[in-house]
């Protein structure tokens, strides 16, 4: 990034995240750097005057050359960032900082560049159509995510592992059926996505929303403007800042999503565990003091950036609450909070595809742990067969009694049952040891999260 503005990044002490050598790529994508940072706001900032000149010549409302004039000048080489620190440290106004700068590369078209507009027409539409831009990187990166999440459900449906309630274990389930969990979450997360990108608009209606400056001809223009540009342009919008809060708040929830798998594989990764593990290139160096450690990065940077992007979406919903027609008190705190947003959504949903692109499962380890407690985990199945026999409060209390017994001593859980007539005589020594296998008590978990596969192939 140069030096100047970073889009009020720097002089908000936001720079840090987007550019330099250590941080840029922890807390952002190259691709998404490059539409968001200082030269790819300018560029669509032009773009906005451009197109706008356009309509206008369309209407008789400036010369054609002018328009032609701007079209071909309208990038960021046609300006010089110095120029714009300059006008910007002596003015304090983007907009015209920008304009202004421009304008000294301009012939013809000089005097007219800006007409009708104000600053929030072409400062909001530029981040909007840099939100645009964004939203076909990341969606590229979400879409390669539900890919992977359906091929972990697809090839563990029947994959038994402990399930755990209360961070402890309960009874057995499937990792297919927990990736399902996932995949049905994150769905609704790209709907919500979705949503938010249907609402990426442009904004052009004058200093305070009633085309003052050019008249009856403003709505003609406003029509113009949206064909060139290809976003629409509603009737209203300028004080209204929903559109944004609603983006991070889609951001954020979506963050959380990828936070929550995340933290399974936190957990799951660790070796006293170890279902899961996320694979480590070769030549990672975990520790600076301690050469054995294989830290799991992706995760635990997933789960960070979630946390930002939700102080974000708060900052966002405040934003919201904004003076009039405009008021800058609310509205530049956009100018950080937006771009950087992106950024960090980019760079959590990149890390997550990588971190499931490497994903280990480790099935063996699954069934390990669920014999961590003997039969103890079976204590659900054995209770439900002996209440066919002894009621369900009766039973629920003979194998409570077996099983508490069991937790608090060496003693077999399954000897204590053997031992008990109630037990033996009710089931028969085969069906308990069956009834004792954990791996052959997952329900139907490896049907629903098929099924999980099954509706949403047919709602697509």
């Amino acid at each position: 990034m140069t030096r100047f503005i970073a889009r009020g990044w720097a002089t908000h002490g936001m720079g840090f995240h987007l550019g330099g050598t250590l941080f840029a790529n922890t807390f952002g994508t190259p691709e998404l750097r490059e539409i968001f940072d200082e030269e790819g706001y300018i560029d669509r900032f032009l773009a906005f005057e451009a197109a706008l000149a356009r309509a206008e010549a369309a209407e008789g409302l400036v010369p054609e050359a002018a328009a032609e004039e701007m079209t071909e000048r309208a990038s960021v080489d046609y300006v010089d960032t110095d120029a714009v620190a300059a006008n910007l440290a002596e003015q304090g106004l983007l907009s015209m900082s920008i304009i202004d700068a421009w304008k000294e590369n301009l012939d013809v078209a000089s005097e007219y560049v800006h007409w009708g507009a104000t600053s929030q027409d072409a400062m909001d539409t530029a981040v909007m159509m840099q939100v645009r831009d964004g939203f076909d990187v990341l969606m590229e990166d979400v879409a390669a995510i539900q890919d992977l999440l359906v091929d972990l459900v697809t090839d563990h449906a029947d994959t038994p592992m402990m399930g755990r309630t209360h961070h402890v274990h309960a009874i057995p389930t499937t990792f297919g059926l927990k990736a399902a969990t996932w995949l049905d979450e994150l769905d609704r997360g790209v709907e919500r996505l979705e949503r938010a990108r249907e609402r990426v608009v442009g904004q052009f209606a004058g200093a305070v929303g009633t085309f003052a400056s050019i008249g009856e001809d403003g709505p003609a223009v406003r029509d113009r403007l949206e064909a060139e540009l290809d976003v629409e342009i509603p009737v209203v919008w300028h004080a209204s800042r929903d559109r944004f809060a609603e983006l991070l708040t889609a951001f954020s929830t979506l963050a959380s999503t990828l936070a929550r798998i995340a933290m399974q594989v936190l957990v799951l990764n660790r070796e006293e565990i170890g279902e899961l593990s996320e694979g480590v290139p070769k030549g990672a160096v975990g520790s600076s003091t301690m050469p054995h450690k294989r830290n799991p990065k992706k995760a635990e940077t997933v789960v960070g950036l979630a946390r930002l992007l939700r102080g974000n979406a708060h900052v966002m919903s405040e934003v919201m609450e904004t003076f009039d027609e405009r008021s800058a008190s609310t509205w530049y705190v956009e100018f950080a909070v937006v771009p950087e947003s992106f950024l960090y959504v980019g760079r959590s949903v990149a890390n997550f595809r990588a971190l499931l692109e490497s994903l280990e499962v480790d099935a063996a380890a699954m069934r390990e742990n669920l014999t961590v407690h003997g039969s103890l985990v079976a204590s659900e199945p054995i209770m439900m067969a002996l209440a066919e026999e002894l009621g369900r409060q009766t039973a629920h209390r003979v194998v409570y009694d077996h099983a508490m017994a069991a937790a608090t001593s060496k003693s077999s859980f399954l000897e204590l049952l053997r031992d008990d007539e109630r037990v033996l005589g009710a089931l028969g020594e085969t069906r308990l040891e069956r009834l004792a296998d954990p791996t052959d008590y997952t329900g139907v978990a490896e049907e629903l999260a098929l099924d999980v596969l099954s509706e949403r192939s047919a709602s697509r």
